[in-house]
């Protein structure tokens, strides 16, 4: 008997197999996304931070709110454009934020907040506050 292609049983077990690997790799996927979409945040806060102490050193105050979307404080930045976050999911003092209400979108952008020295922020939160839990290290043993 000459058979070609094939059978529907063997095509179903790899359907289910690819199901299964499928399964495995997608949340680790999303896990990858969030880090990275982090470390960019991260970064760019810390980029912002590190433009407000310059403009203070130049200008002698610190930029407002307002001056954020002014040449004289974009000239800072390479291309002299503000970063913008990625979008996506992230995580957030350790935590992924990935539910759709908190998944950063086109139109979330960085922003200053009131103290003194301004300190740039996304949803409220300061560089610090995004990081990804370190999993490689176990929790200290209160002996």
């Amino acid at each position: 008997m000459n058979q070609r292609g094939f059978a529907t049983l063997e095509v179903i077990l790899m359907v289910m197999v690819i199901g299964v690997l499928a399964s495995i790799a997608v949340p680790r996927f999303t896990a990858v996304t969030a880090a990275a979409n982090t470390s960019k945040i991260q970064a760019d806060l810390t980029t912002i931070d590190t433009a407000v102490e310059v403009y203070y050193m130049e200008n002698g105050s610190y930029p407002t709110e307002d001056d954020m979307t002014k040449n004289t404080f974009k000239k800072y930045f390479k291309g002299e454009e503000i970063p913008k976050p990625p979008m996506g999911a992230y995580y957030l003092e350790g935590t992924i934020k990935d539910a759709s209400a908190d998944l950063l979108t086109k139109d979330d952008t960085y922003s200053l907040d009131t103290s003194s020295p301004p300190r740039a922020t996304l949803k409220d939160s300061t560089a610090d506050k995004f990081y990804v839990q370190d999993r490689t290290t176990t929790p200290a043993s209160g002996t």
